[in-house]
């Protein structure tokens, strides 16, 4: 008969090595089971800025071109032909062009020599846009992680999003107090500077990846959506991208308001008066359309005992209606409550 009893030689090897690897092994899986969510988040997603670098080092080989097609050529094999994946998004949504880029770099040399070294220091700033997205994970429930991609734009955009994926127009969103913008026209100067910065610009089109049930929009819930954007990312993370719109619109806030329920009334599909307008607007602030749906966005929110519900209706899109008759905001910008300054 075999000896079933494990020698003294077995019990040993088992104690001196099997049971310490195992112990090891037991304490690895323990400590990575209980590790922060935010490391996985951290490696589950991507800031691309190596579209930044390939513009720059494209405008770099400028000098040898001798013709405008030479140089043409040079923004488009360098620059636009190696796009990242992220950036080829970006490209189709804004139909970019190495013709336009070539038009606007010889427009406005002081310009691009100013916010050249605010672009290449985007990448040094990933960890505040780090802090911004723990802020949305901590805060927002069943917030989803975008993506990120900075570029170089043809200073016609500073941010947008496609599904899951942020892309920032870098030209327009690093944009400081610093940059020259004497040659710019006056709307891209009232802009440049003003729109808090790229961590801002972050957080705002993070809040529009995180909608959904979007539609074609009337003024009303295009206003909402775009307000909503702003307030919920100010609300979280204590940024907003509309400095200046809020400062007007907070201190014209009823006049607005009549003006934009007219609009409502007689116009209800036209956004150009109230958003993404550009050069468009004549004597006062572009965009307002943003502050009006910041304050019907706030004033729904101040109403709503369960917060947790409300952002979430904040970003259903197909509930904008619904949000602004429960904000009742349209008694609010011209009652004897309302803030003293606004007209």
């Amino acid at each position: 008969m075999a000896n079933t009893q494990p020698s003294k030689q077995r019990i040993n090897f088992f104690k001196h090595w099997t049971l310490p690897l195992l112990c090891r092994a037991i304490r690895v899986f323990s400590i990575l089971t209980v590790l922060p969510t935010t490391l996985f988040c951290q490696q589950a997603y991507k800031i691309e800025t190596a579209d930044i670098d390939n513009f720059w080092r494209a405008c770099d080989q400028l000098h040898t071109a001798a013709t405008e097609a030479d140089s043409i050529q040079i923004i488009q094999t360098e620059y636009i032909d190696k796009a990242t994946p992220y950036f080829k998004e970006f490209l189709r949504i804004r139909k970019f062009t190495a013709p336009e880029y070539v038009k606007l770099l010889k427009r406005y040399p002081k310009y691009w020599q100013s916010i050249r070294p605010l672009t290449e220091n985007i990448a040094n700033r990933k960890p505040e846009i780090e802090q911004v997205f723990e802020k949305f994970r901590n805060g927002l429930p069943g917030f989803k992680q975008p993506n990120v991609c900075f570029a170089i734009g043809c200073l016609r955009t500073g941010g947008t999003v496609s599904k899951n994926l942020i892309l920032i127009g870098s030209e327009i969103a690093a944009a400081d107090a610093t940059v020259q913008t004497s040659e710019l026209s006056p709307w891209l100067q009232s802009i440049m500077g003003n729109t808090g910065d790229i961590v801002a610009m972050i957080a705002h089109e993070t809040v529009h990846t995180q909608q959904f049930n979007r539609r074609k929009y009337s003024l009303l819930t295009g206003c909402i959506s775009e307000g909503s954007a702003d307030f919920i990312a100010e609300n979280l993370t204590g940024l907003n991208i509309n400095p200046i719109i809020h400062d007007y619109g907070n201190k014209h806030e009823c006049t607005l308001w009549k003006m934009f329920e007219k609009d409502m009334a007689d116009t209800p599909r036209d956004m150009s008066r109230w958003l993404y307008q550009g050069k468009g607007s004549e004597g006062r602030p572009a965009d307002l359309g943003y502050f009006i749906g910041y304050k019907i966005a706030e004033a729904y929110f101040t109403k709503q005992s369960n917060k947790g519900k409300a952002l979430k209706t904040l970003l259903n899109c197909k509930k904008y209606p619904t949000v602004y008759k429960k904000s009742n905001y349209s008694q609010e910008p011209c009652s004897p409550k309302a803030k003293t300054g606004s007209d």
